[in-house]
């Protein structure tokens, strides 16, 4: 029997809860579904109505760890149009790459996690 439906949600660490929690919902269209009462944790979903998509958890920690390749990608219809709102707003992004029928690039939150932001 299989009854796994869905990842339900992504851990990304970060040092500092508050500063990572503005950046999450400045960037991205999220609504924070949770949020732990030592203040470790916030999760986040997307602010949308219908079958519920993968939850990205920011989780405290004192040290990144270091990291190789980023996590995971973020879908985007437009990666031409978020590319250059991302880049106006401050942010620190790759240029943009295509190949093998994806255009995608990444995108540096305030700690230095890659997040990966594809189009295919």
């Amino acid at each position: 029997m299989k009854s796994v439906k869905r990842i339900d949600s992504v851990f990304v660490p970060v040092t500092d809860i508050e500063k990572s929690e503005k950046w999450y919902m400045n960037t991205f269209p999220f609504k924070v579904v949770y949020r732990s009462s030592d203040g470790d944790y916030v999760g986040f979903r997307f602010d949308e109505k219908g079958e519920l998509k993968t939850a990205l958890t920011l989780y405290k920690v004192d040290k990144m760890p270091e990291r190789n390749h980023i996590a995971f990608n973020f879908y985007c219809d437009d990666v031409d149009g978020f590319h250059s709102y991302l880049t106006k707003q401050g942010n620190r992004v790759s240029d943009i790459h295509g190949g093998d029928g994806m255009r995608f690039f990444d995108l540096f939150d305030p700690d230095g996690n890659g997040l990966g932001i594809v189009t295919f």
